[in-house]
């Protein structure tokens, strides 16, 4: 045969040519994926925070929704209203926000009250869900505390006076909102009768305030 067949390879300079090309690829699809991990981590990030927002707005009604004039004796033996509220303490043994009686809980001996004293407090940029073991307390009896919202840089609540014991107290015909339970005219008194509704308002870290108003249980 008139002629060799001789195999051509690749010349230095094509292979880096392929090279560059294929970096230049791989650096895209690179950042595509980071790009699409970092929008994912944020989606999650959203879901979960949106997640427990929701779960803890619940907790908070039906916490509310449950509440009970039933009042009850603290550690020293003291009487202590069925439902309490003040301003936030901040102090390391300062007093919850809000601490009241709530009912519906599942007793499955059913010898037992379906009662359960449940107060809200921040402690540490959290906002927890305490609750006692039982209403009347011992000295050493202590609240198991919960984790409701994480990252909360206030949380407030206000309580409304239904007409008849704003009337009773300042001689309005309507209703009002106050910062402290029982109303100044009625402490004292163990037997208060409860909030028509209770005004929550927290502040979340990064994400604004979040203010929402629950009805408390039947005040019949």
């Amino acid at each position: 045969m008139n002629g060799d067949i001789r195999a051509r390879g690749f010349t230095l300079l094509e292979i880096l040519i392929a090279v560059a090309v294929f970096a230049i690829f791989s650096a895209m699809a690179y950042g595509g994926l980071m790009r699409l991990l970092d929008n994912r981590e944020r989606i999650d990030a959203e879901r979960s925070f949106w997640r427990e927002a929701a779960l803890g707005f619940t907790r908070l009604e039906q916490d509310f929704a449950l509440a009970r004039k039933r009042p009850i004796r603290d550690n020293d033996g003291t009487e202590k209203p069925a439902f309490t509220g003040q301003p936030t303490d901040t102090r390391a043994v300062g007093e919850p926000s809000v601490e009241f009686t709530r009912g519906g809980i599942l007793v499955p001996n059913g010898f037992t009250a379906d009662l359960q004293r449940v107060a809200y407090r921040l402690v540490d940029d959290n906002l927890m869900r305490m609750t006692w073991p039982v209403l009347d307390r011992a000295p050493l009896t202590k609240p198991v505390m919960t984790p409701l919202l994480h990252n909360v840089e206030e949380f407030q609540v206000r309580f409304f006076m239904s007409g008849n014991a704003v009337g009773a107290a300042s001689g309005a015909a309507s209703g009002a909102w106050i910062d402290r339970w029982p109303p100044p005219a009625q402490q004292g008194s163990n037997f208060t009768p409860l909030p028509r509704a209770v005004e929550v308002t927290v502040a979340l870290k990064g994400r604004g305030k979040y203010k929402r108003v629950f009805l408390v249980g039947d005040d019949k």
